[in-house]
C-alpha cells in the first residue's frame, strides 16, 4: 500500500490533467495502480481539476469577478468620455453604440443575484445532508 503523500501527489497531478504514463514515471507507481486510484479518488480528482480550472479562469481574466471588473471599468471610461462630448457628433453616436454594446454584454454575462430566506437555506441543508447520507450508504 502506498503512503498518503504519494496518493495526494497523484490526485494533484491528475487534477492538472497529466497523462497516467507521465504520472507513473514521476511518482514511480504502475499504471494499473493509477487506474485503480483514478476510480477510488474520482471526486477528489474532479475537485482538483475544478480548482485548476478556476485558477486558470482567474489568471486569464475569465472569472465572473474579473469580467464584472472589466466591463465596469470599460463602461466607466466610456461614460466619462461621453460626458465630455457633444452629443450631436457622429463619433458620439459611435461612442453611444459602444456603450450600449458593452452594457448589453455586461448584462448578459453577469449572473443573477438571488438570496434564500432562512427556510430555504434550512431546506437546502437538509436535502444536502440526506443526499450525503444516501451516498455514504451506497445508494
Amino acid at each position: 500500500m502506498r503512503d498518503i503523500k504519494t496518493k495526494e501527489r497523484f490526485i494533484e497531478l491528475r487534477g492538472q490533467r497529466l497523462p497516467l504514463a507521465r504520472i507513473a514515471a514521476e511518482i514511480n507507481v504502475s499504471k494499473p495502480t493509477l487506474i485503480n486510484w483514478e476510480h477510488e479518488f474520482k471526486e477528489e480528482i474532479d475537485n482538483a481539476q475544478a480548482m485548476e480550472l478556476e485558477a486558470m479562469y482567474d489568471k486569464y481574466y475569465l472569472s465572473v469577478r474579473k469580467k464584472v471588473e472589466f466591463f465596469g471599468d470599460v463602461l466607466n471610461r466610456i461614460q466619462s468620455e461621453l460626458e465630455t462630448r457633444d452629443l450631436s457628433t457622429i463619433s458620439t453616436e459611435k461612442l453611444f453604440a459602444m456603450y450600449a454594446h458593452f452594457y448589453q454584454e455586461a448584462q448578459r454575462t453577469l449572473p443573477d443575484i438571488t438570496f434564500k430566506n432562512e427556510g430555504e437555506v434550512q431546506a437546502s441543508k437538509s436535502g444536502r445532508l440526506v443526499l450525503d447520507e444516501l451516498g455514504k450508504s451506497g445508494f
